[in-house]
């Protein structure tokens, strides 16, 4: 917000940054944030009379530090153990299982051999879906939902001792009130992003089936089972194309909590910081230097 904090080629235009943001407040907050301003503006006396270091909570800093490596480690190993479950459960032989009795996904042809079903469009793709990788998509967003409700838990720990040992007075109030009023934002962001799962898997998924060719035939049904999604599987890594969706799909699955959880950290650890008293034109408009005559 400063342009200091880190080094850029062009300094940034710090009113349009303040401006961008206050668009994504709360209006509430925003009427709040505003009375602290003024109430700072006019009464000067009693913001120089505080501390140096402004909106710093020392107990909230070290809760901050400790809890979110914390809540990492418990990502890693419950993610870990997801896709171990999902490996398993997509073996060759439980897949070939589930295309002869989940929907008649394989056909048999006496002179040709066994052949994949499913057509290109959109009803025939839907339903394969459905029957296969919709289920580890929905058994991965009760994790992501987990993982972020710990990261509020400890956001809720935060908020109570930095708000109890650090907003004394209007100039103190005003980190945690613009923390407040980006909540709202913050929120939405976290439930596109969980809902990005679902969306992200479909597209890859649709796109093993979207060629129009004629269907292959192989001398076995494992055999079959094993080509079924070779987009997936470009290169053979894995036994079948199901399991390197799998895979790629963990990863993503994890990247993407673990992204939640850096930036979640990130942020805590750029407000539970303070400011500096000579940093209090953050907060007020910056004069213009006119030119001497």
């Amino acid at each position: 917000m400063t342009g200091a904090s880190v080094r850029l080629n062009v300094r940034p235009d710090r009113s349009v940054m303040m401006a961008t943001l206050s668009q994504s407040m709360m209006v509430t907050w925003s009427i709040a944030l505003f009375e602290h301003l003024d109430a700072m503006i006019n009464n000067r006396e009693e913001s120089v009379a505080n501390s140096e270091i402004i909106s710093y909570s020392e107990t909230a800093w070290k809760l901050c530090e400790a809890g979110f490596p914390q809540i990492v480690e418990a990502a890693n190993k419950l993610y870990d153990e997801f896709r171990a479950k999902w490996m398993q459960r997509f073996s060759t032989e439980d897949v070939l299982r589930l295309l002869l009795e989940g929907g008649n996904f394989l056909t048999h042809d006496e002179e040709k051999g066994w052949a994949f079903t499913v057509k290109n469009n959109k009803q025939d793709i839907n339903a394969f879906y459905s029957a296969t990788i919709h289920l580890l998509v929905s058994d991965a967003e009760p994790l992501f939902v987990r993982m972020h409700g710990r990261v509020m838990q400890l956001q809720d720990k935060l908020c109570k001792y930095w708000h109890n040992e650090s907003a004394v007075d209007a100039v103190s109030k005003l980190l945690p009130c613009m923390e407040q009023g980006l909540r709202e934002k913050e929120n939405a962001m976290v439930v596109s992003l969980r809902m990005s799962l679902n969306q992200l898997a479909k597209k890859r998924f649709a796109a093993a089936f979207s060629t129009k060719s004629q269907p292959r035939y192989y001398m076995s049904a494992t055999s079959c089972a094993r080509n079924v999604g070779r987009y997936w599987n470009p290169h053979y890594a894995y036994e079948n194309g199901f399991l390197a969706f799998t895979d790629d799909f963990c990863d993503f699955a994890r990247g993407l909590t673990m992204q939640i959880i850096e930036w979640y950290h990130e942020k805590w650890a750029l407000f539970l910081r303070g400011f500096n008293r000579g940093q209090l034109n953050l907060f007020e408009t910056m004069a213009v230097d006119r030119p001497k005559n």
